[in-house]
């Protein structure tokens, strides 16, 4: 397989699929737009990261001309009704010899195009003032994308993020006419470009438990104000009896005895062998309403990415690292402001630096807030 997109030659973006004589179109297509040229054996391990069983049915092929290597499209099964395919120049197809821009209007710093074919899947519009930090209610303002369309195109977003690139959703769908036109094709696409920064959050899967006292000690290394998350809720008393349960007559001598016995043996059981924690938290309280936590828990359900590690088989430690900023409107906001994107900053270097020193103590792997693995290098290069 070539690496470099320097002399290949790639067939142009496929339109979209007019609907006209009256019927509804059914599937539709959504592309993601790339800056740099992706290898399809990457593509499908990224793929496969959030959907296991995705793998290529027709591999993209090498064919040779006198002045480049063609590449032809391959197809990337996703279930019975979905496939990617690609890769594609940022074309539309050629008439009479020549290629156009493409109604999705690709930046001119596009370098190959992915297709995502799917059955067309819509619920009802997005509510008003719920966060849209992806962009997804903005451009599927008419109806929401739901079940396996709207899993599509999280997956599509998810990648975008990661790869530095743009999806061009086809969410509107114009009213049938008897002669299909090109010209309906630009109001077809609304598109996004999610900010690779959004995410911060990180996870450490690892087979090793570490004890609070140890946990708390390697947190101190990136944030010394780290401390144990509170696990003590305020009490006003017993809740009251339920009507069915309350008794006119009082309790006999012996029965309240019994009560008091059955307490005490209880209390003694649990001081004789106390219970094993299972889970537990820390947690900063930085300035400007600023919160990183640390949730540590065992658990048997992993990321996609993980299904069939052998050490994975039996559970693994979750380490969760968590920022969360005192203005949540404004954290799910598509464009937050300035002074939040500032704190942001800041706090992934602080997840960044607490998930290096738990990942060199544990091992294991890490798991970005999109469901892939994060090189552990990236961690080392934010410590400076």
């Amino acid at each position: 397989m070539v690496n470099s997109p320097v002399h290949i030659a790639l067939d142009t973006t496929p339109l979209p699929a007019l609907a006209g004589g009256g019927e509804r179109q059914r599937d539709v297509t959504h592309l993601l737009a790339l800056p740099d040229f992706v290898d399809p054996g990457d593509l499908e391990f990224l793929i496969q990261s959030r959907v296991p069983r995705a793998a290529w049915e027709t591999l993209p092929a090498e064919a040779g001309t006198a002045d480049a290597v063609r590449l032809l499209p391959g197809r990337l099964r996703m279930s019975p009704r979905t496939v990617v395919h690609g890769p594609y120049a940022p074309l539309a197809a050629a008439e009479d010899g020549r290629a156009y821009p493409h109604p999705a209007g690709f930046a001119s710093t596009t370098q190959v195009v992915y297709a995502l074919t799917t059955r067309r899947e819509r619920g009802e519009p997005p509510l008003e003032g719920v966060g849209d930090r992806d962009g997804i209610a903005r451009m599927f303002a008419e109806a929401l994308p739901i079940r396996e369309e709207g899993r599509q195109v999280l997956l599509l977003v998810a990648l975008a993020r990661l790869l530095e690139g743009t999806v061009h959703c086809e969410a509107v769908t114009p009213p049938p006419r008897r002669v299909p036109s090109r010209d309906d094709d630009p109001q077809r696409y609304r598109s996004v470009t999610p900010d690779a920064k959004a995410n911060v959050n990180l996870t450490v899967y690892s087979d090793v438990w570490l004890d609070p006292a140890a946990a708390l000690r390697l947190a101190h290394i990136t944030v010394p104000a780290m401390g144990y998350m509170p696990t003590e809720a305020d009490w006003d008393g017993p809740a009251p009896v339920p009507d069915f349960l309350r008794q006119d007559t009082p309790l006999s001598d012996d029965l309240i005895s019994l009560i008091h016995k059955n307490a005490d043996d209880t209390d003694r059981e649990v001081l004789a062998v106390p219970a094993e924690r299972s889970a537990y938290g820390l947690v900063y309280e930085g300035p400007g309403g600023n919160l990183v936590t640390i949730d540590i828990n065992g658990v048997d359900v992993v990321p996609p990415v993980l299904d069939g590690l052998d050490w994975v088989a039996n559970g693994v430690i979750e380490y969760r690292f968590a920022w969360t900023p005192d203005d949540l409107v404004d954290w799910q906001r598509e464009t937050p402001s300035f002074d939040l994107r500032k704190h942001r900053t800041r706090m992934a270097g602080v997840i960044l630096g607490l998930a290096h020193d738990f990942y060199a103590a544990t091992g294991g792997e890490v798991v970005d807030q999109d469901g892939f693995l994060k090189d552990p290098s990236q961690l080392r290069s934010s410590r400076g």
